[in-house]
C-alpha cells in the first residue's frame, strides 16, 4: 500500500525485516505480442527501481518503507530485501 510519495506498507512484517534494513524495489516490464507472431503470451523482464529502508515494522506482517530519493513506485511494486 502506498501511503505518499516516500512511503508505503509493504508484505514483510517482524522476523523478516527490522528498522534499518536496505530493500530493493522492481517492477516487471512486459510487452505484448508482436504483430504477426503466434507468441500469445507477454515476455516480461525485472525492472529495478531503486532502493528504499525498513522504518518501522507494523507486525508479522507488514513493514513500513521510506524508499530513497528519486524512486518512483507503485501499487503492486515488489520488494526484495538487500
Amino acid at each position: 500500500m502506498k501511503l505518499d510519495e516516500t512511503e508505503g506498507h509493504i508484505c514483510m512484517g517482524a522476523g523478516e525485516v527490522k528498522p534499518g534494513d536496505r530493500v530493493t524495489l522492481f517492477k516487471n516490464q512486459c510487452t505484448g505480442p508482436t504483430p504477426g507472431k503466434k507468441v500469445v503470451s507477454p515476455a516480461c523482464k525485472r525492472q529495478q527501481l531503486g532502493g528504499g529502508e525498513v522504518i518501522r515494522t507494523l507486525n508479522e506482517h507488514y513493514s513500513v518503507i521510506r524508499v530513497d530519493p528519486g524512486v518512483q513506485f507503485e501499487v503492486g511494486t515488489m520488494v526484495e530485501k538487500l
